[in-house]
């Protein structure tokens, strides 16, 4: 089991290593920006082109111009899969580690 966090520098320190999915914006303070992992032009040109896909089925479901686009599902799949890539799971084990250095009675208070 994990120690549990004691101390703001200890937090700080913990912090400095969960915040990774989420890097602050040089250039428009107080925003930050994901980047979508990706190994050439190639396949960021591909990748557009699953979202455009999408988007149009999404908007023709229910009229015969869906059947314009060709391979529907693995356009979806291929847009699932980046989304699935910037989910920020360090950032949520740090809330999950955050959380857990509430009192006990807090933690109760906020279920209600």
């Amino acid at each position: 089991m994990e120690e549990k966090i004691k101390t703001i520098e200890e937090l700080k320190d913990v912090a400095a290593n969960s915040f990774v999915v989420v890097k602050p914006s040089k250039h428009r303070k107080g925003n930050g920006k994901v980047s979508i992992p990706i190994n050439s032009y190639a396949e960021l040109s591909w990748y557009i082109i699953d979202v455009l896909k999408v988007s149009v089925a999404a908007l023709e479901a229910d009229s015969e111009g869906v059947g314009n686009v060709r391979n529907i599902p693995c356009a979806v799949s291929g847009v699932l899969e980046k989304i699935i890539e910037i989910i920020p799971l360090e950032e949520m084990d740090l809330l999950d580690k955050i959380r857990a250095m509430l009192p006990e009675e807090e933690s109760e208070q906020q279920q209600d």
